[in-house]
This record gives structure tokens, C-alpha cells and sequence, in this order.
């Protein structure tokens, strides 16, 4: 325990104040480093202030505790070495951008606000999304999903889910969905022609996998 409080205490000297808890793991040093450089472009003094996150190629292996950012409204992590993340509360977060990561592991949750997620290009084989009763556009596509799970997306209007592994998907219980695209996914036509009796909605897909 001492050995990790000096760790913090000397990683607090050479960067500065700790922006994350003292209590949690000291977090990724190329995400301290980008999210350091953004308090001081925008005179922010405090996590609390800090509105928005934008850290796009920048080598970021871990996200780590973000619960001091109680004004977070957008967090894009596009182009990095993430395999893992776990979000919550977050209150006020609308838009979260983790495409083009390393991906395998997302739990997110307590996110009331959200409107937009990209997932795109990441190595998920599954993904559970519950609860987020603000979520209108979900772009999960080019992964290695063979499951996708949800509860309560009552306002999901656009799903993009295409070059994944599925052979099933729930499409009768998404009441704001617009569009949805599917394609390169080896469902069975049944789900297909049923897809295609949904005439209120846009659902593009390929038929069956001998067809693609």
C-alpha cells in the first residue's frame, strides 16, 4: 500500500494534480496526458469542468475511473489500443465515440443522456445495451458480433449493424427504429422476408450468406 501511494504521489509531481481519484488505479499516461493538455486549451481547472474529451489516436491503452467528470457531455476515443471499458454514471455523457479500438469488453451503464454511440471496428462478440433511454444512433458494425442483446432503447431511431457474425436479432422490440442495416450477416431468410414485411422501417440487408 505505501509502495502505491508513492507511486501516485510521484506520478502527481510529475504531471501535476491528479485529475482521477486517489483511491483508483493511476490511469493511462498518454490519456492523462491528452486530457492535461485539453483542461489547459479550454481553462479548465477541475475533472468537473471538463465538458468534453476528444483523444484520437493517441496510443491510449486504459480509460480507467472518470466518475470526477460530472459535466462530461462528449468522450471520443477514436483510433486507439482500447480492449476494455466499463462507463458509468455519467450523467450528463451524450456522445461516446470508441471506434477503431482494440475492443473486446464494454459495460456501460447509468448513461440517461446518451444519444450516440459508435462501436465500429473493435473485435466485440457480443454486446448489451440496456437502459439508455436516449440512445437514437448505434453504429456497432465491423466487429465480430454473434449476439446483440437490448432492453429499453426506446428511442433508438438508427442501427447500424452490418459486417458482423449474427444469425439472430430481436427487430420487434425497438418502437423508434427508422433504419437498421444488417447486411453481411449470416441470418436465415425466414428473418429476412420477416425483416422485409416491417414496411415502416428501412432494414437493408443481403439475403441469406450464399448470397454474399
Amino acid at each position: 500500500m505505501f509502495a502505491r501511494h508513492c507511486a501516485v504521489l510521484l506520478f502527481s509531481l510529475a504531471v501535476g494534480p491528479l485529475l482521477w481519484a486517489e483511491d483508483a488505479p493511476v490511469p493511462d499516461p498518454a490519456f492523462q496526458s491528452c486530457v492535461k493538455t485539453l483542461m489547459a486549451e479550454h481553462g479548465w481547472s477541475t475533472p468537473a469542468e471538463v465538458t468534453a474529451i476528444e483523444c484520437h489516436g493517441a496510443g491510449i491503452e486504459q480509460i480507467g475511473d472518470l466518475s470526477a467528470f460530472t459535466a462530461l457531455e462528449k468522450l471520443s476515443l477514436y483510433d486507439n489500443h482500447i480492449e476494455q471499458a466499463r462507463l458509468s454514471g455519467l450523467t450528463n455523457l451524450k456522445h461516446l465515440n470508441l471506434a477503431r479500438n482494440r475492443l473486446k469488453q464494454i459495460a456501460i451503464s447509468e448513461l440517461p443522456q446518451l444519444e450516440e454511440l459508435y462501436l465500429f471496428r473493435n473485435q466485440l462478440g457480443t454486446l448489451t445495451l440496456r437502459n439508455l433511454e436516449a440512445l437514437k444512433v448505434l453504429r456497432a458494425n465491423s466487429n465480430r458480433m454473434h449476439r446483440f442483446e437490448y432492453e429499453a432503447l426506446p428511442a433508438l431511431e438508427k442501427i447500424y449493424l452490418f459486417d458482423n457474425e449474427m444469425e439472430h436479432i430481436d427487430i420487434h422490440h425497438l418502437p423508434g427504429m427508422h433504419y437498421m442495416d444488417v447486411r453481411e450477416n449470416p441470418m436465415p431468410d425466414p428473418l429476412y422476408e420477416e425483416m422485409d414485411r416491417m414496411t415502416q422501417v428501412t432494414i437493408l440487408h443481403d439475403g441469406n450468406a450464399d448470397d454474399w
